[in-house]
C-alpha cells in the first residue's frame, strides 16, 4: 500500500476520532482541544494499525440501521428504570438486582466480514441502553447473552436491531 493511501487512512481516522471526542466533550476550550489532539492522533495511528495488518476485517450492511430508531426510543425509559432501580437499593439493599437472559442468536458458521460486523453491531446496540448490556454472543449454542437490570421483553429488547 503506498504512502499516499496510508496518509489518507489516517486522517480519515483522525476525523472519525476527532469527530467523535468533540461531540463528547462539548467544549472547545484549549486545554481539552490539547488534549483531544494527542487522545485523536493515538485513535488515528491505531485505527491505521488496524486497518494495515487486517486484524479486524468487519463488514456493513446499512439495511441493519432500519430498526435504529428504537435504540434512542429506548434510552428515556431505559434511564428512568434504571434510576428507579438504584433508589430502590438505597431502601432495600438486596445482594443481587438483574437477571441473565439468552435468546438465539445465528452466530454464523462463516467467519466473514459480514459475520463479524453484524455480530459487533447486535453486541454495541444492545448495550447502548443503560439496562441491557450484551455480555457476548455463543458460537456454541447460537446464542446472545445478555443481563438486565430490570428484567423485560424478549429478544427484540436485546437484540434491538433484530440482527439475529
Amino acid at each position: 500500500m503506498s504512502r499516499a493511501s496510508r496518509l489518507l487512512f489516517w486522517c480519515l481516522g483522525f476525523v472519525l476520532a476527532g469527530s467523535f471526542y468533540l461531540l463528547l466533550i462539548d467544549t472547545t476550550d484549549s486545554p481539552e482541544l490539547y488534549a483531544g489532539t494527542g487522545a485523536v492522533a493515538l485513535a488515528a495511528l491505531g485505527f491505521e494499525a488496524v486497518r494495515e495488518q487486517g486484524f479486524a476485517e468487519v463488514g456493513f450492511s446499512p439495511r441493519w440501521l432500519a430498526r435504529a430508531w428504537r435504540l434512542l426510543a429506548r434510552i428515556p425509559a431505559d434511564a428512568m428504570w434504571v434510576s428507579l432501580t438504584a433508589l430502590q437499593q438505597l431502601v432495600a439493599p438486596r445482594p443481587r438486582r438483574g437477571v441473565l437472559r439468552a435468546f438465539k442468536f445465528e452466530h454464523g458458521a462463516a467467519q466473514g466480514p459480514l459475520d463479524a460486523g453484524r455480530r459487533a453491531l447486535a453486541e454495541s446496540a444492545g448495550s447502548l441502553a443503560p439496562n441491557t448490556i450484551v455480555i457476548g454472543i455463543d458460537p456454541e449454542r447460537d446464542l446472545i447473552l445478555a443481563h438486565q437490570l430490570r428484567c423485560r421483553g424478549g429478544v427484540d429488547d436485546v437484540d434491538v436491531l433484530g440482527l439475529r
